[in-house]
């Protein structure tokens, strides 16, 4: 509220770009362009408040899944935290399809609202550019080493579902998205290396996406059920590592379940990667 009135609320365009990279920018201490929240509006439903002080965004989720994932910025000298988080939860119950909205905090903060439950912790990881594998270890056989080129239509997909049936952090994709994600710019078809059966099937994959000039985002990273525990993620990862250090690609990162069921986290540390960001991820089922 307001001076005893509720906050009034309006739909973001390309015209807020500059507002919102200010607001970004104060809330958060880092330098945001106009640019980035600009792209930022290609993707995200954004609502400012009338007064300037707050805006909520809400990224609608992928065709076929219910998780979408909410932001907020309130200005420092604003008192406005449980109005803005009503208007976020609105603003996710009117997007189709939405029916469980996540957000992520630093892990030293916390949702002042019941309706938000905690999910898991979220790690950011940097590799510490000294822990390097002395080779890549070789996979069970009847296992060999693929490319992205490589991989069957649908073969992929089919495998990362299975892979992260059991997982937290990520919702499985459909063929279309995946399609999206190779097609892009981003995506390094060079980074990929998969764990391929005799069949062709995929057993276990790294992937890889640039970052910047020489920054790699490496992920998603997995392995089906069925392969578990033969050492699979250990040989591939240690494979784009090697690639990572002969073409001086770095930064390194990825992000994780701090609490995976399958202990990733702990293969990342083992690999040289350390923990540069803890954030808690909560969600509401609307």
């Amino acid at each position: 509220m307001v001076g005893g009135m509720a906050m009034g609320w309006r739909s973001a365009g390309a015209g807020d770009a500059v507002f919102l990279a200010e607001l970004a920018s104060e809330v958060s201490g880092s330098s945001v362009s106009s640019d980035e929240v600009s792209a930022f509006l290609r993707s995200w439903r954004v609502e400012i408040a009338d007064e300037g002080t707050a805006a909520v965004a809400v990224l609608p989720p992928a065709d076929g899944h219910a998780r979408g994932y909410g932001a907020w910025w309130v200005r420092r000298d604003s008192e406005q935290h449980r109005d803005v988080l009503d208007r976020l939860i609105r603003l996710a119950s009117s997007t189709p399809g939405l029916s469980v909205l996540q957000i992520s905090l630093p892990d030293e903060q916390t949702v002042d609202d019941p309706r938000f439950e905690r999910a898991y912790p979220l790690w950011t990881m940097v590799h510490d550019g000294t822990t390097w594998p002395q080779r890549a270890p070789a996979l069970p056989v009847p296992l060999r080493v693929g490319r992205w080129s490589e991989v069957l239509p649908g073969a992929f997909e089919t495998a990362y579902a299975q892979s992260y049936r059991d997982q937290r952090v990520v919702e499985p994709h459909g063929a279309e998205a995946w399609a999206l994600l190779a097609g892009s710019d981003a995506f390094a078809a060079e980074l990929g290396v998969l764990a391929l059966t005799p069949e062709d099937q995929v057993a276990g994959f790294v992937l890889g996406f640039r970052r910047g000039h020489r920054g790699v985002e490496l992920g998603p990273i997995g392995t089906v059920p069925a392969w578990r525990g033969r050492g699979i993620c250990s040989a591939l990862l240690a494979s784009v590592l090697m690639y990572c250090r002969e073409n001086e690609l770095t930064p390194m990162t990825l992000t994780v379940d701090g609490e995976s069921p399958t202990h990733a986290q702990e293969l990342y540390l083992k690999h040289g990667f350390r923990v540069i960001e803890r954030l808690v991820a909560y969600q509401v089922r609307l």
